[in-house]
């Protein structure tokens, strides 16, 4: 389970990562890990998942951008808890900066959390199919 006494100056950079954005009509929450290494993505996951629980938000189009970014079992390990905690939250997510072994990391993270998260190369891509 995630850790609910989040330092506050983590909570400030987790929310500073996060943005709403619009495609076609449609609200997409934005995640931004880019250029992260693995410990800094497990300490973001935790209050980034608390900052959602905390405004209720629900029936979610998550774009997660990991776009020179390295992750390491902690941060697979944060994410995979996350999704058990946000699953019946998200609707759809779409993951950026996915290559390589990376993809490898995603289907562990899917097949824990049970998210089914896609990988795409280019934002435009993800972004349409999360609306559709």
């Amino acid at each position: 389970m995630l850790e609910r006494d989040i330092d506050p100056e983590i909570l400030n950079e987790a929310e500073s990562r996060m943005k709403w954005i619009i495609h076609k009509g449609k609200d997409i929450l934005y995640e931004d890990y880019r250029n992260l290494t693995g410990n800094q993505i497990a300490q973001l996951v935790p209050a980034i998942t608390k900052l959602t629980e905390d405004k209720d938000y629900k029936g979610i189009l998550l774009l997660l951008d990991f776009t020179n970014s390295f992750a390491n079992k902690e941060a697979t390990n944060a994410f995979g808890e996350s999704g058990k905690i946000s699953k019946d939250r998200l609707k759809k997510t779409a993951v950026l900066g996915i290559t390589g072994v990376k993809k490898v990391l995603l289907n562990f993270v899917n097949r824990v959390s049970k998210v089914d998260a896609k990988p795409f190369n280019s934002e435009e891509n993800a972004k349409d199919w999360l609306v559709s």
